[in-house]
């Protein structure tokens, strides 16, 4: 049987809608996914439309082209298959294309109808798992490995790369997304798990979910879980790439354990991150060129230098690889060698200790008041949609901290503080209704604080420069209240809680046992979410001109 015929429509889309930070990889993200399926998926250049910055009338009309090709296909009785990539911001019912946008069941219905015998589409959005909502479709969840035998080759699957209610993230490490760097090492043979020379899409998708949940699970927005839905009928696997075929490829021997990071070389650009296991050799699909591992196995870390040429398997070798030596100790690794340190037994006994004593006043206590900015972001947008506007004056609202804390060293102490946050609220009138919503929000925070004398003596006076970080928990309280002329009113009452992050710095004057002070900073303190998925900062930057402290 001929192999059918494959398309593929590959966008990528940097920038964002309102309130949306520009992306920095998503169209590198959508050149990458390209290659990879014109090296090992069995698509001719022509047949891959790459799409970067495009318009919602752009996408649109490379969908009406490619159907009116599976419609050709189709009516000469030929199989064809489609893979449909979307990297960029989306919103809970549409993609954010910069100014514009496109309705993600508009898009949905379109890809629906085309004609072919498989339709795979692949999105890589905040809350992409939205899309999926489709009649008929299974949730990732039950998409066992016993499944495969009752799919195939005649529907739609959609793989997305978080759930309805999650971020999407980048890495700056990878220069791309979790999601899809992980998936393009998938269909570079990594997800190869009966070793049959294929990746079929339930292999993918298994190895996406994986590692997509291993890398973000130490981020700060959260882990991401790869959603797989299927709408097919029929029997058989699903491949998705070949990598038997590359005529180029790199073998990890069979007794690799550890963590193997592939650089293509000059540029530096990461090619694949695998995570090996020792039972049996994995190979990867590169076009030939010149490439660099580093390999993370039995406590050493090793660099190896490799050739891919056409028409060979090359073979990782470690004992021609170079051993990296360690500079220092990461933090929590207590093995290893720290180069050009002295351990402070090993100096002599007239060297003085470069740790300063803590203070003789190690206690302090501390109150200030001032005022908070306010986040502005999608989940403002979203109330202005629905008709309501925000009813203060100023950009800002009163706050107050209290803070206490220990000093373990000169220069060094921690602390614990609660302050409020941001606060506002929010009015709409429907034909003579009032709805009102209003928010406050509160923090609670250990932080670490590093502080410089700049002018003046001890026991005496003192101006000093400091600067902290902390972390934390922020609670937001929200009230909805509706009222109409007809109808008593009603009252909803909602606590949510969320991450706090707080960087501040300042400069104190101090005299004795009292100080003033004054500070300002930002506290990021994502704790409010909407039904429709936006999430909003109840914190901001802050100005805090009169604070006191106490020390004792």
């Amino acid at each position: 049987m001929p192999h059918p015929h494959a398309y593929g429509i590959l966008i990528g889309n940097n920038a964002g809608g309102a309130g949306q930070q520009p992306l920095r990889y998503a169209e590198d993200d959508a050149r990458r996914m390209a290659e990879v399926l014109r090296q090992l998926g069995r698509y001719g250049t022509s047949d891959l439309q790459v799409l970067t910055k495009p318009t919602s009338a752009a996408i649109l009309s490379a969908v009406d082209d490619v159907t009116r090709k599976m419609q050709e296909h189709a009516r000469k009785g030929e199989q064809a298959v489609l893979v449909f990539y979307y990297s960029g911001h989306a919103k809970a019912n549409s993609f954010s294309l910069g100014g514009d946008e496109l309705a993600i069941a508009q898009l949905r219905d379109k890809l629906r109808q085309i004609p072919t015998t498989l339709t795979l589409v692949i999105l890589d959005a905040c809350q992409s798992g939205q899309f999926a909502r489709v009649k008929g479709a299974e949730p990732a969840a039950d998409f066992s490995f016993n499944s495969v035998s009752r799919l195939t080759t005649k529907g739609i699957a959609v793989m997305a790369s978080s759930s309805g209610q999650e971020l999407s993230q980048e890495s700056d490490e990878l220069k791309g997304s979790y999601f899809t760097h992980h998936l393009i090492t998938a269909l570079r043979g990594a997800a190869d798990a009966d070793s049959d020379g294929r990746v079929s899409l339930d292999e993918a998708y298994r190895y996406a979910y994986r590692r997509t949940l291993s890398s973000t699970s130490q981020t700060q927005v959260g882990t991401q879980h790869v959603t797989l839905d299927i709408d097919l009928a029929g029997q058989g696997d699903v491949p998705v790439t070949y990598p038997a075929e590359a005529r180029s490829q790199l073998e990890l021997p069979a007794a690799m354990d550890g963590k193997v990071l592939v650089l293509q070389k000059p540029s530096g650009n990461v090619a694949a991150e695998v995570q090996k296991a020792p039972g049996a050799p994995l190979r990867l699909a590169f076009a030939a060129g010149a490439y660099e591992a580093t390999i993370r196995a039995n406590g050493k870390v090793l660099r190896c230098n490799l050739a891919l040429a056409d028409d060979r398997v090359v073979a990782v070798d470690l004992g021609l690889c170079d051993d990296v030596k360690r500079s220092g100790v990461a933090k929590g690794d207590g093995e290893g060698e720290t180069e050009g340190v002295e351990s402070p037994a090993s100096q002599p006994p007239d060297v003085p200790a470069t740790t300063r004593p803590a203070a003789k006043t190690p206690w302090s206590a501390e109150i200030t008041v001032g005022y908070a900015g306010l986040t502005t972001d999608a989940y403002n947008a979203r109330l202005e949609e629905f008709g309501y506007r925000g009813k203060s004056w100023l950009p800002g609202t009163f706050r107050i901290s209290a803070a206490a804390s220990r000093a373990f060293t000169e220069n060094v102490s921690l602390g614990v503080r609660l302050n409020t946050l941001g606060a506002d609220t929010y009015e709409r009138n429907v034909s003579g209704n009032v709805d009102k919503f209003d928010w406050a929000g509160y923090g609670a925070m250990a932080f670490a604080r590093a502080s410089v004398v700049v002018v003046g003596r001890a026991h005496s006076w003192t101006l000093s420069l400091y600067g902290q970080g902390g972390a934390g928990i922020a609670m937001a309280r929200t009230t909805l209240s509706t009222s109409a002329r007809s109808a008593p009113s009603e009252r909803h009452d909602e606590t949510e809680f969320g991450l706090l992050l707080g960087a501040t710095g300042g400069f104190e004057v101090r005299k004795s046992a009292f100080a003033m002070f004054a500070q300002a900073g930002y506290d990021y303190a994502p704790a409010m979410r909407s039904l429709t998925g936006e999430t909003h900062s109840v914190g901001g930057w802050f100005l805090e001109p009169f604070g006191a402290r106490f020390y004792f």
